[in-house]
């Protein structure tokens, strides 16, 4: 048992110091640019990864689509795609890597438009074609995606470092009105200089062995004649190598062509003559053995990936995504997820990457070698799908069963780490959502507004992603829900009332707070349809309690002074009342104090009206400062709030002068007042022994879901009424 416990908590460490370390590459500005940079592309590469489809159709029934103006037209979606995203790459790399920069008082703030010019001209001094090369060829995905990515890093660096060094700067001053002119004229020593440098660097590369190195490492694996018979060490030299390669953005079997040109293709074309002529075919090792039994889905066999993450995935988006990526992988093409999840220079999918591929490579190689699987003999083309292709290049059943144990065992690899990964993604998540709660629950916020889909970064774009789920939430009504808190008259000892109270389980982040759905809502657009949301779920629920609850038990709904501004808001709050069953006094609209409602006289009007109407109107967090005794002079409030920084601190003199004075005021005003935060006994007798009779908080109860509420009040008057048949006459 001990050595169980020890190994458990092995294993705990090394999970933890991964998810450490991944969460430093996560927090890394260069990760994340590249990150955002290969996501930037995506369009493009979905549109390229399906002109490449159609390009290269996988059966002879579809030669029809290889008419000369059809193919015209793929080469061109391919060239418009694949053939320019290392220049979106390029851009999108370094416009975030400047917005993500940090700045202390004193430094120079970059500019991402100058950044991003600068980039591209280092990136173009370093893959300028010679003679007649067309530009478009070195804006390739395949071709120049790690030196796009390396070229923005090196450079943007480059540039923020030479930058800071007051020699290279222009004293220009101010200059004109736009600011980027006066960038551009005080960063120019420090863009020149950049760009220079990477000019002597790529003559100095000119002048090395370097452009060379591709061809001398495929050379290096021809060059190897002892192990390229059907060794299965070469198989698994060569699965590394291309993996490796792919890893880095670099399309590995394209990069490795020599290879099969020279041994693999020759190991098809003596198989194929071994099979015409009735004879055992002499090679286990083809370009076909490679293609279908080790890149399933393509290189990294990511079909397996797309399976673990619809078997393992928990987060809705990451399903989402393996059935986008799902089409062009059934055919074996894999940029979509190469460069969306991206599995590209992506340290938490690098294990499984590389070693999927291995494994079945070796699980393969035994198989065909002990006969298990006849050799191959047959050609069939890259796109061919899974199982069909299996059959078709060894014509045997047993070819697709063999695919079908590569792609289990890839799976099973594969699902660890996506598990791992959306581990980590929660956390980066967690993090980004506390800073969205604290901009919210900021001072400034409360009065000016959060802006929370203004911010920059991480930050803004959550916010941006949580605004779409909330009003996909809304209509949908499957995600938001309310729970109900109790209001408690201690000297009746009964449920004077509830407050609903928003809920929102958002499929991957869990609970959302309140404070931030309704700064989402309030910058989206559709508070209104969120808030009358509310009122029609709240007021139909009361309805429903009518049996258990007293007729005088009121129901309280947050509203803020938004909603209230909208003319119509009277009249739909009316129609949704009397629509549940309800009278409107059996309703209370709270607002909150600090939610700055005067001097909206919209909202001030609105509020009149409702209670003209019968609807009780209450006031939350109300302290004693001058806005607080502004509101009681100007809203028509039946009911008053203290505020929790009075409820949370010692009870001393005084705050005891404070709450005798609004209770005095409460009472000479026809006010009722309520104490909320109450969690202790010592709070209640405080409260109480200065005259407060209503309370709510966790020490009666936590909101509860709307199903536990009625039983919760009938217990109360239950426990109320022995109480009082035990009590001496």
């Amino acid at each position: 048992m001990q050595s169980t416990n020890r190994t458990d908590a092995k294993i705990s460490r090394l999970k933890t110091g991964i998810l450490d370390l991944s969460e430093r590459f996560e927090h890394n500005p260069y990760f994340i640019a590249t990150h955002r940079s290969l996501a930037l592309s995506l369009p493009l590469i979905m549109l390229g990864a399906i002109a490449l489809l159609l390009r290269h159709p996988p059966f002879p029934a579809f030669g029809f689509l290889k008419s000369p103006h059809f193919t015209s037209f793929c080469d061109a979606l391919i060239d418009c795609s694949f053939g320019i995203a290392a220049l979106v790459v390029l851009i999108g790399f370094s416009i975030t890597l400047t917005n993500l920069q940090p700045w202390r008082p004193g430094q120079l703030r970059a500019n991402s438009a100058l950044t991003t010019m600068v980039v591209v001209s280092c990136f173009f001094v370093i893959v300028a074609p010679d003679g007649d090369a067309g530009f478009l060829e070195v804006l390739s995905l395949r071709d120049n995606i790690l030196t796009a990515l390396a070229t923005s890093a090196l450079a943007s660096w480059l540039l923020f470092r030479l930058s800071q060094f007051r020699a290279l700067r222009l004293p220009v001053g101010a200059f004109g009105h736009d600011p980027l002119i006066g960038d551009v004229f005080l960063l120019m020593p420090a863009a020149m200089a950049t760009i220079v440098i990477f000019c002597i660097a790529k003559m100095l590369l000119m002048i090395s062995i370097a452009p060379g190195l591709e061809a001398l490492f495929a050379s290096f694996l021809v060059s190897i004649p002892a192990m390229a018979n059907d060794q299965l060490i070469y198989s698994l030299l060569y699965e590394f190598s291309a993996q490796v390669l792919w890893f880095f953005g670099l399309h590995g079997p394209n990069i490795l062509s020599p290879v099969h040109e020279v041994v693999f293709d020759q190991a098809a074309d003596a198989n194929a003559l071994a099979a015409r002529a009735e004879t055992m075919p002499p090679y286990i090792l083809t370009a076909q053995f490679f293609d279908f039994f080790t890149r399933m889905g393509g290189s990294g066999s990511t079909l397996c990936l797309i399976l673990a993450l619809v078997i393992a995935g928990k987060t809705a988006t990451s399903r989402k995504f393996a059935f986008i990526a799902l089409i062009p992988a059934l055919f074996n093409v894999n940029e979509p997820l190469m460069y969306g999840i991206p599995l590209v220079l992506n340290p938490l999918y690098v294990i499984p990457l590389i070693t999927t591929p291995l494994v079945q490579a070796f699980v393969a190689y035994n198989a065909i070698d002990l006969h298990l699987v006849p050799r191959i003999t047959e050609y069939a083309t890259w796109t061919t799908p899974v199982f069909a292709s299996g059959y078709l290049i060894t014509g045997s059943i047993a070819g697709s069963l063999l695919q079908v144990v590569g792609l289990v065992i890839g799976t099973l690899i594969y699902v660890p780490f996506v598990r791992l990964s959306e581990q980590v993604g929660m956390l980066r998540n967690v993090k980004l959502l506390e800073t969205l709660n604290n901009q919210v629950e900021s001072q400034h916020a409360q009065f000016a507004g959060a802006h929370l889909l203004e911010m920059h970064g991480a930050e803004g774009r959550l916010a941006t992603t949580l605004a779409r789920d909330l009003d996909e939430a809304v209509k949908s009504s499957n995600q938001l829900f309310l729970e109900y808190q109790p209001q408690i008259n201690v000297r009746n000892r009964e449920v004077s009332g509830t407050e609903a109270l928003l809920r929102w389980e958002h499929p991957s982040l869990g609970r959302i707070a309140p404070p931030l759905i309704i700064a989402l809502a309030e910058e989206s657009g559709y508070l209104d349809e969120l808030g009358f949301f509310i009122l029609r779920e709240a007021c139909t629920k009361r309805a429903e309690w009518s049996h258990w609850l007293a007729e005088d038990c009121t129901l309280a709904v947050n509203v803020s002074p938004r909603q209230l501004s909208n003319p119509d808001f009277c009249e739909k709050a009316l129609h949704i009342i009397r629509e549940s069953g309800l009278t409107p006094k059996q309703v209370e609209l709270e607002i909150t104090e600090t939610s700055a409602l005067l001097p909206d006289k919209r909202a001030v009007l609105t509020l009149h009206e409702l209670r003209i109407a019968g609807v009780r109107i209450a006031l939350d967090d109300f302290g004693m400062g001058h806005t607080s005794i502004h509101y009681l002079k100007e809203l028509p409030l039946d009911t008053i709030k203290i505020d929790r920084s009075l409820t949370n601190v010692a009870l001393n003199k005084a705050n005891e002068l404070i709450v005798k004075s609004i209770l005095e005021l409460g009472e000479s005003m026809s006010i009722s007042v309520m104490v909320e935060g109450i969690e202790e006994e010592e709070q209640l007798e405080r409260f109480m022994s200065l005259g407060c009779t209503v309370f709510q908080g966790y020490l009666f109860s936590k909101p509860m879901p709307a199903v536990a509420f009625p039983s919760f009040a009938q217990s109360l008057y239950m426990e109320d009424a022995k109480q009082s048949e035990s009590a001496p006459a």
